[in-house]
């Protein structure tokens, strides 16, 4: 939830609303309509399906599938009330257990958002959600495939307020970061032992930039980098400020990287949106051998368009590539990033809006060469109906502020996104899996 602002003069009553779990395929387009790509070759993704009914919108989702084993879970935000929904697989997304609400602290919670989710190699759940702005963010784990969870653990210690968080672990657990945004900085929680302690929030920039973290990695080294976004003007205006903030002690201590400047972005003229919805977003990943590649997205003039680049690092973040362009097409946003488990094999998904102005899909490419080159765009956004923001050449507009993806053992993608036609209603979060 980017939007501290805003969130309060939108809260609304709480009326509750049934959500189911699994979803419906309402067909697919050709694969000649509307794409580089549909669903077609090696690469080919299940049609989409929507998680519950049509009218439950649910945004902001995320996944994450278990390195050494079938289960893979989802988590969403149930709006009205809104409160964070997860669900569990066990057979690699076929088929998904009930939802369940999960990650409150306290009986008072008056909204939550912004969920984040991680698997170790152990089995180990942990999550991360926002529980209002105080206590802010909070983590919780589960041992058990989602069955029993901690208590919550709030994060940001003593602070007036906390936003936007960002998990990241390493694969076996043990080491867990968690950025979020407090006013003009951004700060980083971690536990060295699983989750079961936390040192003090530590803050992880100088600069007097609005920082929201949109994701991260943990290299084979142990090097930790959160990817960011710093926005320097006011009201959720002005440029944004692209780059990394790394630590190579454990999270003790933070340096900046700056890669780019975007300006202003393009005008949101969509029902409660932001001014700042098409700011600069990004992706850090690491493969195996700690290649690393950092994709964001910039304009190159105020309230132009975003396009979408990358850059790659093959000495473990000392150097980085110039960086090259992935894609121009249409207006860029939401770029998430998974390393696969080969050396130099990368998976990404953004969403854009080449069909036309109200025709948003989401696309899903690869690089098997540690960033360098990128296959052809794939659409996964393929069904054409089933829902009031729904057409045969896209969505009226995301549905959230980010997608998920995430890889299991495998090598399968795990996606999930929000398809709407405004900020906060009416949407529903959708996914697919592949290749099959």
């Amino acid at each position: 939830m980017r939007s501290f602002r805003l969130l309060f003069a939108l809260l609304i009553s709480a009326v509750a609303i049934s959500c189911a779990g699994g979803g419906r395929n309402f067909g697919t387009l050709p694969a000649t309509q509307y794409g580089t790509e549909i669903l077609a070759g090696p690469t080919r993704f299940e049609g989409e399906q929507l998680w519950g009914p049509a009218d439950a919108n649910h945004w902001e989702p995320v996944t994450a599938a278990d390195p050494s084993s079938n289960w893979v879970y989802q988590m969403t935000t149930d709006q009205r009330p809104d409160f964070l929904l997860f669900r569990a697989s066990n057979d690699r997304g076929r088929t998904w257990h009930e939802p369940r609400h999960i990650c409150r602290r306290g009986v008072r919670v008056p909204f939550q958002y912004d969920p984040q989710i991680v698997v170790a190699t152990t089995g180990q759940i942990d999550v991360v959600c926002l529980d209002g702005f105080k206590p802010g963010v909070v983590f919780s784990s589960s041992r058990d495939h989602g069955d029993s969870w901690t208590e919550s653990v709030r994060l940001d210690g003593s602070l007036r307020y906390s936003d936007k968080p960002t998990l990241v672990i390493s694969p076996d657990g043990k080491d867990v970061y968690v950025a979020y945004n407090v006013d003009y900085a951004l700060y980083v929680t971690s536990s060295h032992d699983y989750g079961e302690s936390w040192n003090a929030p530590v803050k992880g920039t100088t600069t007097h930039y609005w920082y929201y973290p949109y994701s991260g990695t943990v290299a084979p080294n142990g090097t930790m980098w959160f990817a960011v976004d710093g926005e320097a003007g006011t009201n959720q205006t002005g440029d944004g400020h692209v780059g990394l903030v790394t630590s190579s002690d454990g999270g003790a201590t933070w340096r900046e990287i700056p890669f780019a400047i975007t300006h202003e972005g393009a005008p949101c003229t969509v029902k409660h949106c932001y001014p700042d919805f098409f700011t600069g977003e990004e992706a850090v990943a690491a493969d195996r051998l700690g290649h690393l590649v950092f994709v964001f997205a910039k304009n190159d003039r105020t309230q132009g368009p975003n396009s979408l680049y990358a850059s790659r690092s093959s000495d473990g973040g000392a150097t980085w590539s110039q960086p090259s362009l992935i894609n121009r097409a249409g207006n860029n946003t939401s770029p998430a990033m998974m390393a696969g488990p080969r050396a130099g094999d990368f998976r990404l998904v953004w969403q854009d809006n080449r069909n036309g102005p109200n025709a948003w899909n989401t696309w899903f490419a690869r690089s098997e060469d540690g960033g360098a080159t990128w296959t052809s765009a794939i659409r996964l956004s393929n069904v054409g109906n089933g829902a009031r923001y729904k057409h045969r050449a896209g969505y009226d507009f995301p549905f959230g502020d980010y997608l998920g993806i995430s890889v299991d053992a495998e090598g399968v993608n795990h996606v999930i996104w929000g398809e709407g036609s405004a900020v906060y209603h009416p949407g529903g979060t959708w996914w697919s899996r592949g290749p099959i």
